[in-house]
């Protein structure tokens, strides 16, 4: 099984309408201040079926939220969030400069081909205007260990830095915390991340 087809398998029993509470106070209380204070265009990126920008009242902006899950994109509700089937990796819609903001839902963790990281970051980068912002909340792995999960990519982060700005990004914002890290039973056995907020200007 590979990605795609574990998450259609997921959406299929997962019916409610949710997304990470963290995703939620990240873009509210870190994200939102340093954007610009105008009519703005979001691309999140891994919305699922329902995207937090649901929840952003008062938020001027034009939201496209994409996934690539087909079951998903079909669970979305009725909404003036542009709901696409569209994966990051693939070039053919990423190559102008549009968003002001491109926020990660938890996508680059999903990600587990190294192409295909390599490809999500170029079409970022290609999609977002000068000046403007690229966000993610991503599973590192801890210091000093190492840990793995089935279906996704974590990588340390020092490996997460470099890669931001080996595709050209400033980073403005960097906050490791143990604390609010991610974890996952595996065969009865509890594997715990900690969790890199990142925040990037072209």
């Amino acid at each position: 099984m590979n990605s795609k087809e574990f998450f259609n398998q997921f959406y299929q029993t997962t019916k409610d309408h949710y997304y990470s509470q963290s995703l939620f106070t990240f873009f509210n209380q870190i994200v939102f201040s340093k954007l610009p204070q105008r009519e703005l265009k979001i691309l999140d990126i891994g919305s699922g079926s329902y995207s937090l920008f649901e929840d952003c009242t008062g938020l001027n902006a034009h939201v496209d939220a994409i996934d690539f899950s087909k079951t998903a994109i079909s669970n979305t509700p009725i909404s003036k969030i542009n709901y696409k089937l569209l994966d990051i990796t693939d070039a053919h819609h990423f190559n102008f400069p549009f968003y002001d903001l491109i926020f990660d839902s938890h996508c680059l963790n999903c990600i587990t081909s190294e192409d295909d990281r390599e490809n999500a970051f170029k079409n970022i980068y290609s999609a977002l205007v000068v000046g403007g912002i690229f966000a993610s909340e991503i599973m590192i792995q801890p210091i000093g260990e190492h840990v793995s999960m089935p279906f996704k990519s974590i990588k340390s982060a020092q490996e997460i830095e470099q890669t931001f700005v080996s595709h050209g990004f400033k980073i403005i914002y960097f906050m490791i915390s143990s604390e609010s890290g991610f974890s996952n039973s595996i065969g009865g056995i509890e594997v715990k991340c900690d969790l890199l907020r990142i925040i990037a200007k072209k």
